[in-house]
């Protein structure tokens, strides 16, 4: 496929904006996307169904889409071409309009819609199509009955039926309640292992666990003599001695009145 072949889509606005987001700060992100005045701003929010952006491929206009629905615009990705700039009509002006021809009389001049008519007119046709939603809902819900405690929550007819399956069991057999499962037979049994004890005997009861060339022998530290001899109880042995006490304020020329 060619590059003139490639399907181009637009962004179209039609004033409408995504749940959770208010109005004004819609239009403060709005105006700080694409660097417009107020003035331009608020055209856009006048019911008429505005291209934001033309000609972009698949995926461009799928990133345009995100950016303005995160910043609360609710846009639609439409056909390059297929959407042009034209004031938006709502249904109920609509329907006064086609019975105003069906009967005769002459169409009277429409004025917009405001933007606080047309978010209310959304709100209510949203809350009509939920409660409509609801009562289909609940016409079509089966009939729910509660069970009496212990019953089974399910009828016989849909229980799965769990095919029988016969094991042959002559082979096995039970044995009384005593003794070992194991036959002797069965048991496994080691060869019992001869250990020559000829080089070992017992000492005597109090005997050292070693012989004497067994011992390790530890050479006799010398210590020469040192030239120290004890102080006298009560003297002092090189103590850091505490400075005197400083003397008393002399206080004779101090009278009380």
């Amino acid at each position: 496929m060619t590059q003139s072949d490639t399907p181009l889509y637009d962004i179209i606005f039609r004033g409408d904006i995504m749940p959770g987001h208010q109005l004004p700060n819609v239009k403060a992100k709005l105006a700080q996307l694409f660097k417009a005045d107020e003035q331009k701003i608020n055209a856009l929010f006048a019911g008429a169904a505005v291209p934001l952006k033309k000609n972009l491929e698949k995926v461009s206009a799928e990133k345009y889409q995100a950016v303005l629905r995160q910043a609360g615009a609710d846009v639609q990705i439409s056909p390059a071409g297929k959407v042009t700039a034209k004031a938006g009509r709502s249904p109920a002006i609509q329907r006064k309009s086609r019975q105003g021809s069906a009967s005769g009389r002459p169409e009277a001049a429409e004025k917009p819609m405001t933007m606080q008519e047309r978010l209310a007119q959304q709100t209510v046709e949203t809350a009509k199509a939920e409660e409509s939603s609801a009562k289909v809902a609940i016409e079509e819900a089966p009939a729910f009955t509660l069970a009496p405690v212990g019953a089974d929550l399910l009828e016989s007819s849909e229980k799965a039926v769990e095919p029988v399956v016969n094991i042959d069991v002559s082979q096995f057999d039970l044995k009384p309640q005593e003794g070992n499962l194991v036959e002797s037979a069965e048991l496994e049994r080691e060869d019992a292992v001869v250990v020559e004890l000829q080089d070992y005997g017992l000492s005597e009861l109090g005997d050292d666990l070693l012989q004497d060339d067994e011992r390790e022998v530890i050479a006799v530290a010398v210590v020469n003599a040192l030239d120290v001899d004890l102080a006298p109880t009560g003297s002092e042995l090189g103590q850091i001695k505490k400075a005197p006490p400083p003397p008393a304020p002399d206080t004779s020329s101090i009278t009380l009145e």
